[in-house]
């Protein structure tokens, strides 16, 4: 199983090397900066979507976009980049997820030896 307070810290210290990785690195630390602004701004996009996909237009191109796999991809590079964190339709301030992994991490014995382990560079044998 993984320790997904682990994982969480190295998503905030590893640097990434190629471009997608660079964007999901930049989507990570927006998201998890500005939780609120990113849920409120999710939140207002979403609401613009479904009005727009209650217009005749909006249903033509949700048939469309249906069976899209650039459509999917990209739900799929959404959720990689904001961590699941985001819900449209929570009214919670905070996500969940992220106030769980805070406090998964205040309450590791070990936490401050876990990010110095993140922290230290690697020496190559």
């Amino acid at each position: 199983m993984t320790d997904p307070v682990g994982s969480m810290l190295e998503l905030l210290v590893d640097e990434p090397g190629d471009e997608l990785s660079r964007l999901l690195f930049e989507l990570r630390w927006l998201v998890l900066k500005h939780p609120l602004a990113a849920q409120a701004a999710v939140r207002t996009l979403v609401a613009e979507g479904r009005e727009f996909g209650a217009t005749e237009e909006g249903q033509a191109w949700r048939a469309r976009l249906e069976h899209s796999e650039l459509a999917r991809r990209g739900a799929s590079i959404f959720e990689l980049g904001t961590l699941g964190m985001i819900d449209a339709d929570s009214d919670a301030a905070l996500p969940t997820q992220l106030i769980d992994a805070f406090a998964r991490a205040a309450s590791r014995r070990d936490l401050e030896e876990a990010i110095a382990r993140r922290l230290e560079p690697e020496v190559d044998p």
